[in-house]
């Protein structure tokens, strides 16, 4: 990947890469595309083949066609590791912030409520060329009612990415807002256990946060990786830490990320 990426732009000076990472390698979390847009953006500048801006902050950032350009790519990269990627992990790793990806179209969202989630690693290693084979079996032989649980996919996503564009006046506002949330989460996770991309491990985490009554749902492509739950904003660390503590019991991992940032 390094090689092709620095041998496609021109005139990249010589140059070694090094790479560290916080994000837990093959658990449905982006680290290849992460991986791929930070490289990127490195030979990008390294070869001043893109210009940058300072901020207000006094970093150093890409303006909007030069953050297309890394994206651009990144994305080529992705192809490498993964032959036909959707082009969404390493968008979001570009842009930030939230993606709406529907029949190969990506929309960026502008968020108005910024959330806290919990991220637990369960650690349990899964095949995703298998789990869609399994899922394409199963709409074969159940294509009606297939059809249906895609459908509710479908009607979910469109509704949490209005829910989080919406205006946001005061605190009730956020508070009913995450409850619909929440809800949209469980029924979501519903239809991923119709879909047969669930596992014993993501069960486990999530009858453990419910008993704090938090919502949770997989992420990637299921059979094990990771499972995300909605931290709302009236939430006590405290209440925070012992979830935390009970899923690190079980042995899996937690990290607390914020979604719909910069």
């Amino acid at each position: 990947l390094f090689f092709g990426c620095f041998t496609s732009i021109h005139g990249c000076k010589p140059a070694k890469a090094v790479v560290s990472s916080e994000l837990p390698l093959g658990s449905g979390l982006g680290s290849s595309a992460a991986f791929c847009v930070a490289l990127s953006a490195a030979i990008l500048a390294l070869s001043d083949s893109v210009t940058m801006e300072f901020s207000h902050q006094g970093w150093q950032v890409f303006g909007e066609n030069e953050l297309e350009l890394v994206n651009k790519w990144a994305f080529e990269g992705e192809k490498i590791i993964h032959g036909k990627p959707s082009g969404i992990d390493n968008t979001v790793s570009t842009y930030g912030n939230m993606i709406k990806f529907k029949s190969g179209d990506l929309t960026r969202l502008k968020t108005n409520m910024p959330l806290k989630m919990l991220i637990t690693n369960t650690k349990v290693g899964r095949n995703t060329k298998a789990l869609v084979a399994s899922v394409s079996e199963r709409t074969l032989r159940h294509p009606t009612a297939m059809a249906s649980v895609f459908t509710a996919v479908d009607s979910i996503s469109s509704e949490v990415a209005a829910i989080i564009q919406s205006p946001v006046p005061d605190d009730l506002a956020i508070t009913e807002k995450e409850e619909k949330l929440e809800e949209l989460m469980e029924m979501n996770q519903g239809l991923l256990q119709c879909m047969g991309v669930s596992h014993a491990s993501i069960e486990t985490v999530l009858r453990t946060t419910l008993k704090y009554k938090l919502s949770s749902k997989l992420t990637g492509a299921g059979g094990g990786g990771c499972v995300l739950t909605l931290l709302p904003t009236l939430l006590s660390g405290t209440v925070v830490d012992k979830v935390i503590a009970e899923l690190e019991t079980c042995g899996f991992q937690c990290l607390l990320a914020g979604i719909g940032g910069n």
